[in-house]
């Protein structure tokens, strides 16, 4: 029992692509900056660290499963209409309480050790534990699940107390699961985004980037998974002027591949590599276009920072309505899948820079000062009977 004055917020981290951590980070850091002394926020990375083996693989599987979706076309799709074909709720429940029943068990375990009065997540599987956990132990405990992803699908269950979604596409997806209260918020935005106030003049200095050369930076999320490196090698052969900036994240293999070949290349291409880095929003901002896949937060990192995008891949529904919602309807770049027409629509910009500037007008409306982050922190300060109006005037 917590006999602490403070009323507890759990912020749970689960890693299955970078996404689900640094939204749940944002919402951390504006709880503890507008109601700290109020409420004891709780960071918990649940499975990491918990002392159970089989959460910490677990969290192993879903990585690797985060993998397998960029890597075997047509995987997730497989998995998501295997979903719904025998009903996403039924399946939800038998995946969670029968096939990784001892998971479930082992990290509502870790939710009776903390007894938070409000759960955040952004997983659906630490939202499905968190509502069971609701529901056998602590029915007074308040569910609160922020979906990083622009739609919401039937594995997000509808039994939690708030979802708060980012855009109208999610929040119509929210309302066709029948969730009960749904909250549509700007999109959250963590530290490194809205600290990152330099001009591209001084990202550029910072990283080596050459000032007088179109820069491209390539990335496909935490772990390299997509087309990064093909996208890579074709743009290599341009006879255009033109840095490369290869983010290769946690794989480490394809840095060192690109590695050697920065000494071999004409004088009209710089070859820049980076590994896992905090700062790769600061080299998204340093850059005239972003290369990537339809990760939603890499996209809505780069948009935030000014930087137009060129989706060349999406792995599943989910990052295809990230395509959909910032290519499609809110026009903030490109998309294309083959290397080859990816580079001439990069040499074309180079010669003529006019249409990165009407998109980067469209960009104007991510605002990353506007922090739906505060929102969230507002809504639940509220849930919890703490005057939204005092604390937000301190």
């Amino acid at each position: 029992m917590n006999t602490n004055k403070k009323p507890r917020v759990l912020i749970t981290y689960i890693e299955a692509g970078m996404g689900h951590i640094v939204t749940a980070q944002a919402i951390a850091d504006s709880l503890k900056r507008k109601y700290g002394d109020k409420i004891e926020v709780i960071d918990s990375y649940t499975m990491r660290d918990s002392d159970k083996q089989t959460l910490r693989n677990y969290e192993k599987y879903l990585i690797h499963e985060v993998h397998m979706h960029s890597t075997l076309p047509g995987y997730c799709r497989l998995q998501m209409t295997s979903m719904h074909l025998f009903g996403s709720k039924n399946t939800l429940k038998f995946v969670h309480s029968v096939v990784f029943r001892k998971q479930t068990n082992a990290i509502i375990d870790e939710y009776k050790k903390i007894d938070p009065q409000v759960i955040v997540v952004t997983h659906y599987f630490s939202l499905y534990a968190a509502v069971e956990y609701k529901r056998l132990y602590s029915p007074d405990t308040i569910v609160a699940l922020y979906c990083p992803d622009n739609m919401i699908h039937g594995w997000w269950d509808n039994r939690a107390d708030v979802v708060y979604t980012n855009n109208p596409l999610a929040t119509r997806d929210a309302q066709r699961n029948k969730f009960p209260t749904i909250r549509e918020v700007f999109y959250p935005t963590r530290a490194e985004i809205t600290s990152s106030n330099e001009t591209k003049e001084y990202y550029r200095e910072k990283f080596n980037i050459p000032k007088d050369k179109f820069a491209v930076v390539i990335a496909d999320g935490a772990y390299a998974k997509g087309k990064a490196k093909s996208v890579t090698r074709c743009l290599l052969k341009t006879k255009s002027p033109i840095t490369i900036c290869l983010i290769a994240g946690k794989n480490e293999k394809l840095k060192a591949k690109f590695d050697k070949l920065k000494d071999k290349l004409p004088s009209n291409i710089t070859l820049i590599t980076f590994g896992y880095t905090k700062e790769a929003p600061q080299i998204y901002a340093a850059c005239d276009l972003f290369i990537t896949k339809a990760g939603p937060n890499a996209v809505l990192d780069s948009v935030m920072l000014g930087t137009p995008v060129l989706i060349d891949f999406y792995a599943s529904p989910i990052e295809k309505a990230t395509k959909k919602l910032f290519i499609d309807k809110m026009n903030c770049g490109y998309y294309c899948t083959c290397p080859t027409k990816i580079r001439s629509i990069v040499e074309g910009l180079i010669d003529d820079r006019a249409p990165l500037k009407k998109i980067k007008e469209n960009l104007k409306y991510f605002d990353k000062h506007k922090n739906g982050a505060d929102d969230i922190a507002d809504d639940l300060a509220s849930r919890l009977n703490i005057s939204v109006l005092e604390e937000a005037l301190v």
